[in-house]
């Protein structure tokens, strides 16, 4: 998996040189779809790092909107244990369309419609949430725990470039993969409804199968969380965000585990945002580990409007 992050890597300035050098030209016709100018770069609704299902992921919502085109982040866990640290790169089709053809502009209407409403993302990273005692020296391994996700737009102009209070539905398919012997990999669909505005509102509704290794009993579970997002203060033109969350985890046996969290987000530049976020669970996600998860973020975005 290590070569393909740096295939993307690649690719993703690839595709920022030919922005620069052709500007508008290499993007969607202003002819076919209309882009206001956005008030204010990196809105909440854009998720660049890991996807809430990975162990090292600040965020306990996943939002509905991604990169325009990519983004790459790294995610550092503040909390001691094997492998603290993933990095997650994300790709839309509408990326890799100005690579291959040079100019995203070439196709209908339709079709570029259809680049913007899918992303595709994979993590490298994050603490295993088993690990076997026979093998404790390899659990810091990246390559042991890979977080793949493909996300759809259902509803909502994909293409929208502006902030404005429009509702968007979103469906999210991940897969939690840990190495052979570090024990439960997670399969997950999530329902992602988010409306912008002053106060951005998200909600999810995901379903988890969590497979143990040598078990022959899944672990299935529900997930509901809601989150709000709102702009603090300006910096250099830049709002700061602040993000709070919570939900529960309905598992097998009628039993629930609430979880909350909290994040802030600040703006570097147009394309660069640091974050620092805390999530708590009433159960800890490792064993010997406390129910307090705290993460630092930084992540670029290339061509970061809002979706």
């Amino acid at each position: 998996m290590l070569p393909l992050a740096s295939i993307v890597i690649a690719l993703m300035l690839t595709s920022a040189g030919r922005a620069e050098a052709g500007g508008d030209s290499l993007a969607v016709s202003p002819a076919t779809i209309a882009r206001p100018p956005a008030p204010a770069p990196w809105p909440s609704t854009v998720q660049v790092g890991a996807p809430s299902i990975n162990s090292a992921s600040p965020d306990l919502v996943d939002h509905a909107g991604f990169p325009a085109l990519a983004g790459v982040a790294w995610d550092e866990r503040l909390e001691k244990g094997p492998d603290d640290r993933a990095i997650t790169v994300n790709v839309t089709p509408l990326a890799l369309a100005r690579v291959v053809r040079g100019d995203a502009a070439n196709g209908s209407e339709t079709w570029n419609e259809l680049l913007q409403r899918v992303a595709a993302r994979v993590t490298i990273g994050g603490p295993p949430q088993k690990i076997a005692r026979r093998n404790p020296g390899r659990a810091g391994r990246p390559s042991n725990h890979v977080t793949s996700e493909l996300k759809l737009v259902l509803l909502g102009n994909g293409s929208e470039r502006s902030s404005a209070a429009r509702p968007t539905l979103a469906l999210a398919l991940a897969a939690d993969n840990l190495a052979t012997g570090y024990g439960l990999d997670r399969y997950g669909a999530t329902l992602i409804a988010e409306r912008g505005g002053p106060l951005r509102w998200t909600a999810n509704a995901g379903y988890d199968i969590v497979e143990r290794y040598h078990a022959p009993v899944r672990i299935e579970q529900t997930k509901l969380a809601t989150g709000v997002a709102w702009r603090l203060f300006g910096i250099t033109g830049r709002p700061v965000e602040l993000a709070l969350s919570g939900g529960c985890l309905l598992r097998t046996r009628n039993s629930a585990d609430w979880q909350d969290g909290a994040q802030v987000n600040v703006p570097i530049t147009s394309a660069l945002r640091l974050s620092a976020a805390m999530r708590r669970s009433e159960r800890p996600e490792l064993p010997g580990q406390d129910q307090m998860r705290e993460v630092v973020s930084l992540a670029y975005a290339l061509d970061g409007a809002p979706r």
